[in-house]
């Protein structure tokens, strides 16, 4: 009797040894735009504000706590400042669900952001990223939540 590999996977899972699958086009977009915001994280956190803007789309608009839309803002920031060796604000990401749809794609997450005066705010943020005519992901829109009240920093 002859077995075949492709008979002998789901035993082997059954097993706890897992075969390897090709992940599907959802889970390389979803593991692209992962990606994506650790580079940003990267990026800004490090000072380089120019390699942080590569994130966003060119009709990117998007709305904080406070905040009139702040494209415009942020990019004239990094065409001004594009680097600074010792940046004031930091960020950390946890990404809560990355939702991948065709050419589009939601992205909640909660971001902690720490300041010059080493206080903190933590807040919900929700992205939508379109996939660019290049191919690549970026983010088009994106809406923070309030900051928690016990964050220090209003």
């Amino acid at each position: 009797m002859r077995i075949h590999l492709y008979m002998l996977c789901p035993l082997l899972s059954l097993a706890g040894s897992a075969c390897a699958a090709e992940p599907t086009q959802v889970q390389r977009d979803e593991a692209v735009i992962r990606q994506d915001l650790a580079d940003w994280l990267k990026a800004f956190n490090s000072g380089d504000y120019a390699a942080a803007s590569q994130v966003w789309a060119p009709d990117m608009r998007g709305w904080g706590e406070g905040m009139e839309d702040s494209y415009q803002r942020e990019m004239d920031s990094a065409k001004k400042t594009p680097k600074v060796a010792n940046p004031e604000w930091r960020y950390a990401l946890r990404i809560d669900e990355v939702m991948v749809e065709g050419d589009m794609a939601v992205v909640h997450d909660t971001w902690t952001e720490t300041g010059p005066t080493a206080k903190t705010r933590t807040f919900p943020s929700f992205e939508v990223w379109r996939r660019q005519p290049d191919k690549s992901w970026k983010i088009s829109r994106w809406l923070d939540g309030a900051s928690t009240p016990d964050s220090g920093v209003k």
